[in-house]
């Protein structure tokens, strides 16, 4: 038989027997408990299909470095996450921070109380939840942005090809420097491209022209509503001016 939706596996990793039923009466109604008998049991099970929530390891087992399991445990992309809680009998600071050190998420030291071991455990599993949810909606917003990159792109790559293959000159012009030119822009103005990008407003248009434009941006950075296409006129290379339509 399935055991309920609503209950998560809890792996505790301990042979004390005494240990083993207080914890069995304490969480067995919430939890569905397995047990292993020492660390390479410990680890077999963490890494089963039935994925345990949270590991509670007692790291005064006999004959068993519970560090190393739990350094094991943490080194393993599939069971890194899983939050790990170290059982033991009251313990020196530095004992509590070599297990910190090791990616334990807490301590719980003996005798165990019912609502402490409970609360503790409930605490971290609620945490992994919600840096799992956190994480999915990281990665599908990651997702969504790379999409919308690619969509950019497609849409760039789109227009740039029209103008680049448009009949009209086209010339970007901005901070009075022209940024890009059409090849059928330079072939109005009489320039090549590597002329033309990064030239200066000045190097082809009269200095009326010049005052002109200079004014006209002006104003529209004043907030005057002018109209956004204007007549305008550039020098052809051969010293020729010729008419242009501009939109600022």
């Amino acid at each position: 038989m399935d055991r309920p939706q609503s209950k998560q596996v809890l792996l505790i990793a301990d042979v004390n027997p005494e240990n083993i039923s207080v914890l069995k009466t304490m969480l067995s109604p919430d939890y569905d408990i397995k047990f292993a008998a020492d660390g390479e049991d410990a680890i077999k099970l963490a890494l089963s299909p039935d994925t345990p929530g949270l590991i509670l390891l007692n790291i005064t087992m006999p004959s068993v470095d519970m560090y190393e399991v739990c350094r094991k445990l943490k080194a393993d992309k599939t069971t890194k996450d899983i939050p790990i809680i170290l059982l033991s009998e009251p313990t020196p600071e530095d004992t509590e921070a070599k297990g910190f050190e090791l990616g334990a998420a807490d301590y719980i030291t003996k005798p165990f109380k019912r609502s402490v071991v409970k609360a503790r455990i409930r605490t971290h599993l609620e945490l992994k939840r919600y840096q799992a949810t956190l994480e999915n909606r990281v990665k599908k917003r990651v997702s969504e942005l790379h999409e919308e990159i690619r969509e950019r792109r497609d849409v760039e790559d789109t227009y740039r090809a029209l103008v680049e293959h448009a009949r009209d000159g086209i010339a970007i012009i901005h901070d009075f420097k022209v940024r890009f030119a059409n090849p059928a822009f330079c072939k109005m103005a009489g320039f090549s491209e590597e002329e033309l990008i990064g030239a200066h407003l000045r190097e082809f248009i009269s200095e009326e022209e010049f005052i002109k434009n200079t004014k006209r941006y002006s104003d529209r950075i004043a907030g005057l509503n002018l109209p956004r296409i204007y007549k305008s006129q550039i020098i052809h290379k051969l010293c020729i001016p010729f008419n242009i339509r501009r939109i600022f």
